[in-house]
């Protein structure tokens, strides 16, 4: 709500700014704006939703990465899907990519390692958080699996390490 009593809508993506131009922005909202309400669309695959948080403690700690994901599925092929990452930018964010690979492919660990390197791929890191894109990657194929119900069957964990 604006201070003159005006509403107006974000969508997502729309909210939570790139830093670009202007690194010191996170959201559009002007000064005196207050947030009155968050608007959430029930999504039938919400029913079979996770969100992981992966953090340096058992503490109230930010997250170093979450994901959340939520997943339509049948006869073992992902029909929809809806992820987002968080604490591995500067901002969370919706994983298009990730979500446009996995649409009607078989649920297995390696489209799910597929998607999360594509949506990674791109990733810019720092000596501080080179670690965030490879543990994401780990985080969301996790998710994905926990979701679905998918094992492992050779005795490895979804990132191949024993």
């Amino acid at each position: 709500r604006t201070p003159d009593g005006a509403t107006r809508s974000y969508s997502f993506d729309e909210f939570f700014l790139e830093p670009g131009d202007t690194p010191h922005l996170e959201h559009p909202l002007a000064h005196g704006e207050l947030i009155t309400a968050l608007e959430i669309p029930a999504l039938p695959m919400a029913r079979r939703s996770r969100y992981l948080k992966v953090r340096d403690r058992e503490s109230y700690e930010f997250a170093l990465v979450s994901v959340a994901a939520a997943v339509d599925i049948s006869d073992g092929v992902v029909r929809d899907t809806r992820i987002a990452l968080g604490g591995v930018a500067t901002r969370p964010w919706r994983a298009h990519r990730a979500e446009a690979a996995l649409r009607g492919a078989p649920a297995t660990d390696e489209t799910f390692a597929r998607a999360a390197a594509e949506e990674l791929a791109d990733a810019r890191t720092t000596p501080m958080n080179a670690f965030k894109p490879e543990l994401a990657r780990r985080t969301l194929v996790r998710a994905l699996r926990d979701l679905t119900g998918t094992q492992h069957d050779n005795g490895q964990n979804p990132e191949g390490n024993r």
